[in-house]
């Protein structure tokens, strides 16, 4: 691998993103949006006779959520467009005629969309700063989830890269790049909730039920034999590994201490909290007459909270490792279509 040459492609393909002005005022609108909206919700934070604590608390979870948002738009558009774009202009060939591999020239398209992709983070870095500071979650696991944020764009700028060179038509590989991205985004969730009436299983479980046993004295309990229709999502939660947001904040409440942990009032804990309870999936057991006491009344028991709380914090690497699958995916398809010489060119695409 010549890094000379990868550097001198990436050198490139940053220069030509900004090669006009217009760049240095898409940072500062994006700096001053961020600005707008963090102060923004300090103020009505405040003003609802909320605490600054309960705002710090959940600044990460904003400012990565808007990062990640800009990031799932931005980073497949930069490299969705990179190869044939190239092609169309007839410059791609003249980079392949020099002693560069196809390898090395895909390689420096990835890394010069990924760092153009990364200004993102750089730009809301003095917020995400403050947010690592007042988030529950550790200093170390805060830092994680930036950088999962990162990689994810690279990844995503990889699948771009793919589609590009797959495709002869720039508009093409933008669709079918913005098309898989939001397949990760909305299509898994949407493709889980499809998949639960194949998971329904019927059991015979004991179940505490109550009978009335006057006005004011507390109602009677016994325990009746009854079928129970349960879904079990355990079998079906990978369906959902991949998505980006659930990536992040899975990251993010692997730090949390035991008090917020699976905190509802947090996105980050309320998302990890839904993919550990699909992961984890229903708790099958009997009842007894103590699950129908006052302190279980109108809410599951603290031992079924434990259940559905037992993989908060554990999940994020696999989805991680699905989304560096499909970018080195993306890279394979794109070293493979820049080779030298081709073997067979799709019809109307030109070389020099």
């Amino acid at each position: 691998m010549n890094l000379t040459a990868v550097s001198t492609v990436a050198s490139l393909e940053v220069r030509q993103r900004i090669r006009t002005g217009r760049w240095r005022l898409t940072i500062v609108g994006l700096f001053i949006l961020m600005t707008l909206i963090v102060l923004g919700s300090l103020y009505v934070t405040l003003s609802a006779n909320g605490t600054y604590e309960d705002w710090s608390r959940n600044l990460l979870d904003l400012m990565i959520g808007m990062v990640l948002f800009l990031g799932l738009v931005a980073a497949p558009t930069v490299s969705a467009t990179s190869i044939n774009g190239d092609r169309r202009d007839a410059t791609l060939a003249l980079v392949q005629a020099t002693p560069i591999t196809s390898w090395e020239l895909a390689l420096g398209k990835l890394v010069g969309s990924w760092a153009a992709s990364l200004t993102l983070i750089v730009v809301a870095l003095p917020y995400l700063i403050w947010g690592i500071a007042g988030s529950p979650a550790s200093v170390g696991f805060g830092i994680l989830a930036v950088l999962v944020v990162g990689l994810l764009m690279g990844c995503y700028c990889a699948i771009g890269l793919g589609f590009s060179a797959a495709t002869t038509r720039p508009a093409a590989s933008a669709i079918l790049t913005q098309a898989a991205v939001l397949g990760l985004l909305i299509g898994s969730p949407i493709a889980f909730g499809l998949s639960l009436p194949l998971t329904q299983q019927t059991h015979r479980l004991g179940v505490a039920v109550s009978t009335p046993s006057g006005a004011s004295a507390e109602p009677d309990c016994r325990v009746e034999i009854r079928e129970k229709r349960t879904t079990h999502t355990e079998g079906t939660w990978w369906l959902l590994v991949a998505n980006p947001v659930l990536i992040v904040s899975d990251t993010l409440e692997a730090g949390v201490d035991d008090e917020y942990h699976g905190d509802l009032r947090s996105a980050s804990g309320f998302f990890a909290q839904m993919l550990s309870d699909a992961r984890s999936g229903p708790m099958i057991r009997n009842e007894d007459c103590s699950d129908f006491g006052p302190l279980h009344w109108g809410g599951p028991s603290e031992q079924e909270k434990l259940h559905s709380a037992q993989h908060i914090g554990s999940s994020w690497y696999a989805g991680l490792a699905v989304s560096i699958i499909l970018g080195t995916a993306g890279m394979w398809t794109a070293a493979r279509r820049l080779r030298v010489p081709a073997a067979r060119l799709p019809k109307g695409v030109r070389v020099a």
